[in-house]
């Protein structure tokens, strides 16, 4: 599959701007990332919609996981 530029030029631009909407976000995942991305790790993610609703979930991290995580570290850094 191949990556379209142009596409990838406008997902920087909108990832751009959701950081700065955000700026706690990549900190979490930065100290994350740095303390916390090992075998066993479990991570949750909750969402209250406006209506109250709420909904929930976790996953604990394993081997592969880790794997497919430095993958993207690694094409992070070659970028």
């Amino acid at each position: 599959m191949a990556i379209n530029p142009l596409q990838l030029m406008q997902f920087q631009k909108m990832f751009e701007t959701f950081r700065r909407n955000h700026p706690k976000l990549p900190l979490f995942f930065q100290a994350v990332s740095r303390d916390a991305l090992v075998e066993g790790t479990i991570l949750e993610m909750t969402a209250k919609s406006p209506d109250g609703k709420e909904y929930c979930t976790n996953i604990k991290l394993n081997a592969s996981d880790i794997e497919m995580i430095q993958a993207l570290k690694h094409m992070k850094e070659q970028n």
